[in-house]
Formats: C-alpha cells, sequence, structure tokens
C-alpha cells in the first residue's frame, strides 16, 4: 500500500536559511517541495537536481513548488543553494529523494 504524496514546507528567512536542512522526498509516493519566502525573493539553485527544473526562484513573500521527482532520478541526496540579491549569503541544505 503507498501512501498520499506530500507537499513538504521549507521556510526560507531573510538569511537565506532554511527551516529544514535536509527534506525526506519518497519518489514512490510523488513528494514535492514547496519554498516558501516571508520576505524577500530567493533562487534555490540545484548542481544537479532530482526535479524537472534546476532553478527554482521563490518570489518575495509567495512560494513556488519544485513538482514531481524526475524518473530517471536516483534515490540519493541532492544539495542545492539558496541565494538571495541582497545578501552575498547562501544556505546549503539538501534533498534526500528515496524510494
Amino acid at each position: 500500500m503507498t501512501r498520499s504524496p506530500a507537499k513538504l514546507h521549507v521556510h526560507i528567512y531573510d538569511n537565506c536559511e532554511v527551516d529544514c536542512q535536509a527534506v525526506n522526498v519518497s519518489k514512490q509516493a510523488g513528494d514535492e517541495i514547496e519554498w516558501h519566502s516571508a520576505n524577500e525573493a530567493f533562487t534555490v539553485q540545484f548542481e544537479s537536481s532530482p526535479f524537472k527544473d534546476d532553478t527554482f526562484p521563490v518570489p518575495a513573500g509567495g512560494s513556488i513548488g519544485s513538482g514531481p521527482i524526475k524518473d530517471n532520478a536516483s534515490e540519493d541526496t541532492y544539495h542545492y543553494a539558496v541565494r538571495s540579491a541582497n545578501l552575498a549569503m547562501s544556505a546549503d541544505p539538501d534533498v534526500n529523494v528515496k524510494k
């Protein structure tokens, strides 16, 4: 029996920090991530993405979803960076793709 897909929420703060350094998503269940910003705009950039896109522009005060995991994505850890136009800082969290 498979479970229903989950939309996992990650909040990005003014200093480019996230409230979840590692997000576990299930490929089989069809999980997705949704990044949220309460204030400024951010860019989520994957070196190698398990999702269709490598870059996700999070609008100021808004959110963006990842979409489902690609069929050909391996069960692995995918590193991404969060960047802001206003700061030279970035967070370096991960997405762990599980079966």
